[in-house]
């Protein structure tokens, strides 16, 4: 997958597309001013050379792409191998890094296009068992292998050589496409594995691999990855896309669930002879990542529970103030009744003195020489009355 022409997570604006005589940057679609005003002739026809070449794309030196991440994986300054350097999109990043480059390409006009970025070229067919001849005693701090294991009919002789071309502590840094990808498991299920011009289906790719088929192969050829990233695509923003907006979201949710590295586009590798150093490497590596990891879980975890306390104190204020409010109503409610209760009791002893009068004052009536003159007058109304 040499150029797989769509790169996540673009950066918007200008970004350095490093096809350039030292110092100079050229910002995204500016290839043909950069060929109009070169004042190099010979520079001018490397920039066209590289530009129509089938694998030629710009990236972001500092983006997410495979051949970003594997440039920033090599050292300002160190020498470095670059296997099947097609138009030269890492070699011009390395360049721009002060490495020593040799780079080694089949294509001879593909090669010339990137031996001003490189201390020297090899025109070799890397599927040859003397490939290698010319480097006889040479060594390196990296050897790159970006987007070409998976064009090879058998890369595991490739592999197996490059050990000793590795200066003590130097790696391997690969990069290939991903096999287990969302949308080549729905082109499956379509009947089709359509290959195409570039990307995951290429149609110059021979071998495929998944992760486990990866690690596979480097267990297989005497090395122990060190360092694996993961170039992720939206299926939905992929070059098969076309394939996996044909299936129902019932069936998107349930792949993208059950597909180990489903939005996987590419497996991006730093590997070591397996040596016992590496191992320890490796182990101290794994601990290291384990110890952050968990450092990371219990610092989500504090998060976690410091919310939870906020939210749990913030609702025992808010029940208390609530609490509180009926308590001061109910409290209110208490005085207004005892107010009410006191007024009750003070008109219930003003009708009490009020009825002593009235039974004071009819008493004295009844004492009274008028009551007494009057009394037979009464008696005969009462038998009227009768």
């Amino acid at each position: 997958m040499r150029a797989v022409g769509l790169h996540p997570k673009p950066a918007m604006g200008v970004q350095p597309c490093l096809l350039e005589p030292p110092q100079l940057l050229l910002p995204v679609g500016a290839k043909k001013l950069a060929v109009a005003t070169c004042c190099n002739s010979e520079y001018r026809d490397i920039v066209c050379a590289m530009i129509k070449h089938r694998y030629a794309h710009e990236i972001d030196p500092n983006g997410g792409s495979a051949a970003a991440v594997l440039a920033r994986m090599v050292e300002p300054g160190q020498r470095v191998l670059e296997l099947g350097t097609g138009p030269g999109t890492v070699t011009r990043i390395l360049h721009a890094k002060s490495c020593k480059v040799t780079g080694v390409e089949m294509d001879p006009e593909t090669l010339a296009t990137c031996a001003p970025f490189c201390e020297r070229t090899v025109q070799a067919n890397l599927e040859d068992p003397q490939w290698a001849a010319p480097l006889a005693g040479e060594s390196f701090d990296a050897i790159i292998c970006a987007d070409v294991l998976e064009h090879l009919r058998d890369p595991r002789p490739l592999l197996n050589q490059l050990h000793g071309f590795l200066k003590p502590g130097g790696s391997v840094l690969m990069s290939l496409p991903n096999a287990s990808h969302l949308t080549v498991v729905a082109s499956l299920l379509g009947g089709r594995f359509p290959y195409q011009k570039n990307g995951l289906l290429d149609h110059t790719h021979l071998k495929f691999y998944g992760r486990e088929d990866l690690e596979a192969l480097l267990r297989e050829c005497g090395l122990l990855w060190q360092h694996w990233h993961s170039v992720q695509v939206d299926p939905a923003q992929a070059e098969l896309k076309a394939y996996w907006q044909l299936l129902d979201e019932e069936t998107q949710a349930f792949l993208k669930a059950k597909c180990a590295d489903g939005e996987v586009y590419q497996h991006v590798v730093r590997a070591q002879p397996a040596t016992e150093a590496a191992h320890l490497q490796k182990l101290e590596s794994d601990r290291s990542a384990m110890v952050k990891s968990h450092e990371a879980q219990v610092l989500e975890l504090n998060a976690q529970w410091a919310a939870q306390k906020a939210g749990w104190l913030l609702e025992k204020e808010v029940t208390a103030a609530q609490n509180l409010a009926v308590i001061n109503g109910l409290v209110a409610k208490e005085k207004n009744t005892q107010a009410t209760l006191e007024w009750t009791e003070s008109q219930l002893q003003n009708h009490k003195q009020s009825i002593q009068e009235l039974h004071a004052e009819i008493a004295a009536i009844k004492q009274s020489t008028s009551w007494r003159i009057t009394a037979p007058l009464r008696k005969l109304l009462r038998k009227i009355s009768d």
